[in-house]
């Protein structure tokens, strides 16, 4: 096996046709080995055995390489002339959906396992493992007390400030690994990778915006991280706070166009941003439903249900099958969710009678209190 080519040297009497033979097969064997950036990858996983990998460029999206798995290994390469933020990811599979592991591309030889997301082999690469291995532990930390603050519900007064401080001790230390794998690597793709998990932790805009000031153009360039910074900054303009932005949207039931303001305006908008296809999205559906019967018949409530990221007839079938018989728009456009910086639903949000966004991102046993408030009960 040389570069995962498998060949076999056949001899012929003929000195001068074993020559060109093994010389033919070692030319078709370089090209791998001609490839400047070589990643040599195990995955020991029965089922992927004998199953493609993929090599692709996180930018473009496009497959820089592919190759296939044997003996839980495999090697895969490209040329590499600038670093950038690449992923492996494997075809996907009947028992587990797929594998993934993302990774810089640079010059050198690159080793990984795919099942327990280990890097080494190239400079970069060291560094982003390092980052990660050590951000990984912080958040089980955080995780970890978490989980004891949520069991401990009626803890004495002493006890729970000493959890929220803690918390808030643990929750400075990893984005303290954040920043400094950043500020470490602002000019390479460490430093993308850093700032694109850094602004998972950031309250707000603002924030985002002081953290990105200066980042170099390998930073700015990455597209994921391009987009997360895109959506905060649009929900910035309809964070808790801020005016509601207006929409155009149809009413289910007549198909006419409609604008969202001739609901809102002058009363208190529960919006629920959903689609047929979400289970949380259905759960969510009976809890609006006993606040329809609640507050339905009041002049200053108003409760929509705002359809996105659907298709007609699932929709229908899904309104008429839970009778959701309160108000029903639809978003034929998909600009509602880009409007509000919606990355994923249910998205319950509250509308107060001045046109302000009172609450955002409420579930469950959340959404009536804050309804109540709101109407001043």
């Amino acid at each position: 096996m040389l570069g995962g080519l498998s060949y076999n040297i056949i001899i012929f009497k003929n000195m001068k046709k074993t020559f060109l033979v093994i010389a033919f097969l070692c030319f078709c064997a370089m090209p791998i080995f001609a490839q400047n950036c070589m990643i040599f990858g195990k995955i020991s996983v029965p089922e992927m055995e004998k199953k493609k990998v993929y090599l692709k460029n996180m930018n473009t999206g496009a497959t820089l390489d592919s190759t296939m798995v044997f003996d839980g290994a495999f090697a895969i390469g490209a040329n590499v002339s600038e670093p950038f933020v690449g992923y492996l990811q494997t075809e996907r599979l009947s028992q587990v959906n797929y594998y993934y592991l993302l990774f810089v591309a640079e010059p050198g030889r690159i080793y990984c396992d795919m099942v327990t997301d280990s890097l080494s082999g190239t400079p970069l690469n060291d560094r982003y493992y390092s980052m990660m291995k050590q951000y990984n532990y912080e958040v089980s930390v955080l995780n970890a007390l978490t989980t004891q603050m949520n069991q401990a519900i009626s803890m004495p007064a002493d006890v729970a400030k000493e959890f929220a401080d803690k918390f808030a001790k643990q929750d400075k230390v990893v984005m303290g690994i954040l920043k400094s794998a950043y500020e470490e690597n602002r000019t390479n793709p460490v430093g993308a990778l850093a700032m694109e998990n850094y602004l998972d932790w950031m309250v707000n805009y603002e924030a985002a915006k002081r953290a990105m000031e200066g980042a170099a153009p390998v930073v700015t360039s990455y597209q994921r991280l391009a987009e997360k910074y895109a959506a905060m900054e649009r929900l910035s303009h309809t964070a808790v706070g801020k005016p509601y932005k207006d929409l155009d949207l149809v009413d289910q039931k007549t198909g006419k166009k409609v604008k969202l303001s001739k609901y809102v305006e002058g009363k208190v908008a529960l919006v629920d941003f959903w689609a047929s296809w979400c289970r949380p999205c259905r759960k969510e559906i009976p809890n609006i439903a006993k606040l329809h019967e609640k507050y339905g018949k009041r002049k200053d409530v108003v409760i929509i249900s705002l359809n996105v990221w659907d298709k007609p007839e699932p929709q229908a079938q899904a309104i008429k099958d839970m009778g959701m018989v309160w108000k029903q728009l639809t978003d034929p456009t998909r600009k509602a969710t880009d409007t509000y910086a919606v990355d994923g639903i249910p998205q319950i949000l509250l509308i107060g009678k001045d046109g302000r966004i009172l609450a955002r991102d409420l579930r469950g046993d959340e959404i009536e209190p804050a309804l109540r408030k709101a109407i001043g009960e």
